[in-house]
């Protein structure tokens, strides 16, 4: 059965039952509209991820159960991910970048998001946390689940949920090409658009790998997001079920499954 994050501790002290594990490519975005003000300027969103540690959020938002996030939505189970250099939270980098964007004494922010599911909230509320040393405000305005999907396309600073996809050329076919529907971050970029075309129409999972490092250094370094973590998701067996595995969708694969 499927478990929640809050219940793996349970799941753990009890005898007869073994606590399965997967990283999936399920996320959140806190995503700006790069068409909108004051998320037009490219240093202001800059700024924004010198100032995020995302290893830090993945600790308080979902107890380091996951993956690192990156800011470019594709995932390290992704087949053609292509491991870019780490990423570090720098508060000295950040205020210099806030300072060039023009906000020398700091900038207020409001993100929206809804209350689907807690951890949300919780890396948000860790984010609003690391803002703060570079002189951003953010203000987290959480509204019902429902009310969110109503603007999470036409808000300027959003927290948006994306699903799973075995392929990361697939959601970013969705996501971030120009002119697509679900491109909420309003990002146009025709060199990521080349560079994307050329990575989708590479069948050789390896060479795309080499494709794929020019994709997600341009989206990265276009900072269109913050993307905080990759998150895990649960099941649990009786410990009489050996050689399970569980699957980022929670697929059921019972071929070398057996029962002890």
């Amino acid at each position: 059965r499927e478990v929640d994050i809050n219940q793996i501790d349970i799941i753990d002290k009890v005898p007869d039952l073994n606590l399965n594990e997967a990283v999936t490519a399920q996320t959140g975005v806190a995503r700006m509209q790069v068409t909108q003000k004051p998320f037009d300027n490219k240093k202001l969103r800059q700024a924004i991820q010198a100032a995020t540690d995302h290893k830090r959020i993945l600790e308080l938002a979902y107890r380091g159960r996951g993956a690192v996030g990156e800011d470019h939505h594709v995932s390290p189970i992704h087949p053609e991910y292509f491991a870019l250099a780490p990423q570090k939270q720098d508060i000295a980098k950040a205020k210099k970048l806030l300072a060039e964007a023009g906000y020398p004494s700091g900038i207020k922010l409001k993100i929206d998001l809804g209350q689907a599911e807690a951890w949300h909230t919780a890396a948000m509320q860790a984010l609003k946390e690391q803002l703060a040393p570079a002189g951003i405000n953010l203000e987290l305005n959480v509204m019902p689940g429902a009310t969110y999907w109503d603007v999470w396309d036409k808000t300027p600073f959003g927290f948006t949920s994306w699903t799973h996809r075995p392929l990361g050329v697939m959601v970013l076919d969705l996501g971030y090409r120009s002119g697509v529907p679900w491109n909420e971050s309003k990002y146009n970029n025709p060199a990521f658009d080349k560079a994307l075309d050329e990575a989708g129409a590479t069948l050789d999972v390896n060479e795309r790998k080499k494709k794929m490092q020019v994709v997600e250094s341009i989206l990265q370094g276009d900072a269109v997001m913050v993307q905080p973590l990759w998150r895990s998701v649960f099941s649990a067996t009786h410990k009489k079920i050996q050689n399970y595995k569980a699957h980022p969708t929670f697929y059921h694969d019972f071929r070398k499954v057996w029962m002890a």
